[in-house]
């Protein structure tokens, strides 16, 4: 008797530690992620300093094995790390934000790597122009530089991060590491006289299609914006194509600075960064 209850008490042990496993999950090191602000910054050093918090939040859901670990909306912690006023002589002010962390669904802290920077247009080549018929150059100022409200940017996880999943959650097994699409620019392949921007496309684990288009823009639905496929070659379990956007279709809803996009093919979806100066 003595043994069978040893044995039903060891038994019960190892039912909760499975239990405690299965309701933990790691983020891995290096997922990036994107967050927007939620404030006008400026580099008008009256009114910002170095280190002053700036609101923003989460920008898209960051799902692991399954499950959403960073729901959208989450407020983040960000913080100007750089800041230069404009001055005489022509010169922009420079702007920077930084990525502090941000709070996981159970509570846990995640520390964050990245930001943005943003510069204001020098005038150096206007105050030659003019310094000889209107103002001296070392009087004419340049641009302060600005974040606006809603300005997109990058950040990553620097570190494996361990979080605990809700009681309800179940363990999911995750059987392949492969994306079943990824999309990527050709940047060496842009020209802007053509007015394209070319990717290379990847499909995985689904049926061969040539049906793709950027179906949102910074979170925002849009109507779909072909992809226009140039080549593909199927495969197993990934079929690999090239193709290319329209970009004056596209600049109608970028907005300068750092611009994320939604391709779509058949039922697949990947997220492009992409740095614009409008």
């Amino acid at each position: 008797m003595k043994e069978l209850i040893a044995f039903l008490i060891g038994c019960t042990a190892l039912a909760a530690s499975a239990s405690a496993a299965a309701a933990e999950l790691i983020i891995p090191r290096g997922t990036v992620v994107f967050g927007e602000t939620d404030e006008r910054i400026t580099s008008n050093e009256r009114k910002f300093r170095v280190g002053y918090p700036v609101d923003g939040h989460w920008g898209k859901d960051v799902v692991v094995d399954g499950h959403t670990v960073i729901p959208a909306g989450t407020p983040l912690v960000l913080r100007i790390s750089k800041l230069a006023d404009n001055g005489v002589g022509g010169r922009g002010g420079t702007v920077g934000i930084m990525a502090v962390s941000v709070k996981a669904v159970d509570g846990t802290e995640i520390s964050l790597h990245g930001g943005y920077d943003q510069a204001g247009a020098d005038r150096y080549g206007l105050a030659r122009g003019l310094s000889y018929l209107l103002w001296p150059a070392a009087f004419l100022p340049g641009r302060r530089a600005v974040l606006d409200a809603g300005t997109v940017f990058d950040a990553s996880i620097p570190a494996d991060t361990r979080i605990t999943l809700p009681d309800e959650a179940l363990p999911t097994l995750r059987l392949s590491d492969v994306p079943d699409l990824t999309v990527d620019i050709i940047y060496d392949e842009i020209d802007q006289r053509e007015g394209t921007l070319p990717l290379a496309l990847t499909l995985c684990n689904t049926e061969f299609t040539r049906e793709a288009g950027i179906t949102s823009v910074n979170g925002a639905k849009v109507r779909s914006i072909l992809v226009t496929i140039i080549s593909s070659r199927r495969g197993e379990p990934c079929h690999e194509f090239t193709g290319r956007v329209n970009l004056e279709a596209l600049r109608k809803e970028f907005r300068p600075g750092i611009n994320r996009f939604t391709v779509t093919m058949g039922e697949r979806q990947a997220d492009v960064v992409l740095n614009v100066e409008i």
